[in-house]
């Protein structure tokens, strides 16, 4: 009897391979040398183990009797929530791509902040997942240990510590530097920047941005000018924005990370009587439904979401068959959309 206590890196170790390499071997041995696949059978013998008594990988499917349920290829996609409506043309785009592909989308909405990468392993296991697609960074171990087991793609956001874990993205800092120095090109001379946590990846680089251009033009980045917000929610939001135009000196302009933070600036400007965009210019990011619900429309930075998940389906499907793969990091274009918040 297999020892159920024995992991992919116990085996790993033995052969004298990457975690990956066992993965692999187990479910697409084609792709892995000979070599490389007598190491890890052999290193399964010594220890006594057959891959289905590794750890995760034990689901409903692997234990009902062969043939009575067959396989329907699955992805696993795990998203923050469901609040922010730029998750919405992403997620259309890895539908429509696996879709095309015969795959069934399996969506674990939740931030995986609070889930440990074994919990997540069992989701995927439970769901009969052939490979993951994330939405939102997590640390670099545990990526790695998602990695070991099942082939993964990064949207949208990722770890610039994993290069060799495929991701696709937007250039968050260049378009963010395109943004503030339209601003000022505008006459603005004291801006905002409203965020979600700095814990973002994509807030951490605007925010570089934002202070970079800032500087550059010889205006001082002022601590009362830089909001976050710990939350999603539309009312925290909201209640945030009110702070900048309580302020002795409120800004005459406002970087918001997404439309939804816009919007609530432009909520809060005029319900304190402030004229948008004549005494406050205000440029969102996304280009979702806020944008343009928004009375005065908003100036936002378009992100190319549906893109962004068909690119990370296509090459998570390329990884599962074991193809090669694209260009394991792919920056999509963004771009300024003009409304009337500017």
């Amino acid at each position: 009897m297999g020892n159920t206590k024995t992991t992919i890196y116990d085996i790993a170790k033995l052969a004298g391979v990457s975690p990956a390499s066992v993965s692999r071997t187990v479910h697409h041995p084609n792709t892995v040398r000979k070599i490389t696949r007598d190491k890890i059978w052999s290193a399964f013998g010594q220890l006594g183990v057959h891959p289905d008594d590794l750890s995760f990988k034990t689901s409903a499917k692997a234990a009902a009797p062969k043939g009575t349920i067959p396989h329907v290829p699955t992805v696993l996609l795990c998203m923050p929530g469901f609040q922010n409506p730029f998750y919405d043309e992403i997620l259309d785009g890895i539908q429509e791509q696996l879709r095309r592909a015969s795959y069934t989308l399996i969506v674990y909405g939740q931030p995986l902040i609070h889930d440990s990468a074994n919990h997540i392993l069992e989701v995927a296991a439970s769901v009969g997942a052939d490979g993951l697609i994330l939405t939102e960074q997590v640390s670099e171990d545990f990526l790695l240990k998602l990695n070991a087991y099942y082939p993964l793609v990064q949207c949208s956001e990722y770890n610039p510590a994993c290069r060799n874990i495929p991701y696709v993205t937007i250039d968050d800092y260049t378009i963010t530097e395109t943004a503030i120095r339209y601003l000022l090109k505008q006459g603005c001379q004291s801006i905002g920047f409203f965020s979600s946590p700095y814990q973002n990846r994509y807030v951490q680089n605007r925010y570089r941005a934002y202070k970079s251009v800032l500087t550059e033009a010889g205006f001082p980045i002022r601590s009362e000018y830089v909001l976050q917000v710990s939350d999603f929610s539309y009312e925290r939001i909201l209640s945030e924005a009110r702070r900048f135009f309580l302020l002795p000196q409120p800004p005459d302009g406002v970087f918001a990370v997404s439309d939804k933070h816009a919007h609530a600036v432009i909520k809060a400007a005029q319900a304190l009587g402030f004229s948008v965009p004549k005494q406050v210019k205000v440029i969102g990011f996304d280009n979702t439904m806020y944008a343009t619900l928004s009375t005065p429309t908003i100036t936002t930075i378009a992100q190319p979401g549906r893109m962004l998940g068909a690119e990370s389906a296509n090459i998570l499907i390329q990884k599962i068959s074991g193809r090669q793969t694209p260009a394991p990091v792919q920056i999509l274009p963004a771009h300024l959309v003009f409304r009337e918040s500017v």
